[in-house]
């Protein structure tokens, strides 16, 4: 497989490794980024990213890491597989394969530790932990600052735009024992930032075993002999699985000082609506969601939020108990929600990090669904056929005024309704610059939706 990008850049890809027959094309797109230490990006279209999905999609694509996972560490075969799979490859009957075997979790032979990787596989990492039943616990790395708490680790992820990782669990037991520890991400390339992470852990926390899952894995012989040096260092065990495995060769670069990134084809939009036209209402979710965290964060400028954090989202930890806990409440939130939309065309994006509660409320939200969420990730757009950035829209980042933000692939007069969710209640004004991007989208029914808010109400300036 050869994809040519902006006819700049060859990425030449060999598959080593598919044992679900997925067909890469259905997984993935590829697109130029702007990263002078990467220019490339696989485009996932599983994840609910970059590109709009059926959240039943980036569900079950946790349901294949979890089954891959029991079938790689127990020697177990599944039956379901092969139904799950076949959603994956035809994109059909995605809602109804989901919520048949959300009622048949999967077994955990013993007590288990999942980790998912900030920012794109939150929810990845939540999607395979929701599937198991038994001693679990799932905890994702943040790019948040958090004052109040010690983190217990950092680590970079030396390729990205965004480098810094950190974990700040409540609970430390899991981390302290020597229970399985799973490390989710959705795509590998070299493998560095896994290294990073179990450096960085097993220098507090050291045990013997530790697994990698991942959609994608491009690891070269060199990236692959690195894992076992680090096997050889540390005396530890490295096991990697993922849907798809092979090498990728890259040839060529984008070159944005000479000038031809300008002479791109720019996508053609139709005429957005007037702003009369488009109504923008404000949607709490607080009452449905009552088990929150007291903690601040800051941002790069020291500008803290005192608005505090869902306990549901797993930046903290989450157990099974709580798990079980969020899916009742979620299906009460789609309800709620559902009434605004009118079983009409429906976008629900996440924001940042916070995916997973989104993705769960919309596949909940029954047919005619999609779902996708802001990103970090700066992506050259180019209206092609099978380009994984055919528009984009940018935005400085509520969270942060230093930090831009992206949404992607979403075409003029598109959606009917457009449900945008927000973990944590924000001052108005940092939400402006989101708001003027979200109305060049020719959709006339814009939801805020907020989970948390401060005490008292309304964040003002």
């Amino acid at each position: 497989m050869n994809y040519h990008i902006l006819d700049q850049l060859s990425i030449d890809i060999q598959i080593e490794s598919n044992d679900y027959k997925i067909p890469p094309e259905k997984l993935f797109a590829m697109a130029a980024r702007k990263n002078r230490k990467r220019n490339f990006l696989f485009v996932s279209k599983v994840l609910g990213k970059h590109i709009p999905v059926i959240p039943a999609i980036a569900l079950l694509t946790g349901r294949a890491l979890a089954m891959k996972y029991l079938e790689e560490i127990d020697h177990g075969h599944f039956p379901q597989t092969t139904e799950m799979i076949s959603v994956l490859r035809t994109r059909q009957n995605a809602l109804k394969t989901y919520n048949a075997l959300k009622q048949k979790p999967l077994q955990l032979s013993g007590t288990t530790l999942f980790i998912g990787f900030a920012e794109t596989a939150t929810a990845l990492g939540h999607a395979m932990f929701e599937n198991f039943a038994g001693e679990g616990f799932y905890i994702h790395t943040t790019r948040e600052m958090i004052p109040e708490m010690k983190r217990i680790i950092t680590f970079e992820e030396e390729h990205s735009h965004a480098t810094s990782h950190r974990l700040y669990p409540i609970d430390h037991t899991m981390l302290q024992s020597s229970c399985p520890l799973v490390l989710v991400d959705d795509e590998i390339t070299t493998g560095k930032t896994v290294l990073n992470i179990i450096d960085a852990l097993h220098s507090l926390y050291p045990r013997q075993k530790y697994t990698v899952v991942s959609i994608l894995d491009w690891r070269s012989a060199s990236d692959k002999a690195l894992f076992k040096a680090k096997e050889r260092e540390l005396g530890i065990q490295i096991k990697t699985l993922s849907l798809i495995s092979g090498n990728i060769e890259v040839k060529g670069k984008i070159s944005e000082e000479n000038g031809d990134i300008l002479s791109i084809p720019k996508i053609t939009e139709e005429k957005s609506l007037s702003q009369s036209d488009i109504s923008v209402e404000y949607l709490y979710l607080d009452s449905y969601f009552p088990e929150i965290l007291y903690y601040s964060s800051v941002d790069c400028n020291g500008r803290e939020n005192n608005c505090p954090y869902l306990v549901g989202t797993g930046r903290f930890g989450i157990s099974k108990d709580k798990q079980s806990i969020i899916v009742h409440q979620v299906e009460k939130v789609a309800a709620f929600l559902n009434q605004f939309r009118k079983e009409s065309k429906t976008l629900c994006m996440g924001t940042g990090e916070f995916m997973y509660i989104p993705m769960l409320i919309a596949a909940h939200m029954g047919e005619d669904v999609y779902y996708q969420s802001t990103t970090r990730s700066p992506i050259y757009p180019y209206h092609r056929a099978e380009y994984g950035a055919r528009n984009a829209f940018s935005f400085v980042s509520p969270d942060d005024e230093q930090t831009m933000n992206y949404f992607y692939n979403i075409p003029n007069h598109h959606y009917d309704h457009l449900f945008v969710f927000l973990e944590r209640e924000v001052e108005s004004d940092r939400l402006e610059p989101l708001l003027r991007q979200l109305k060049k989208l020719g959709i006339k029914n814009i939801f805020i939706v907020i989970c948390t808010r401060k005490k008292g109400g309304m964040i003002n300036v």
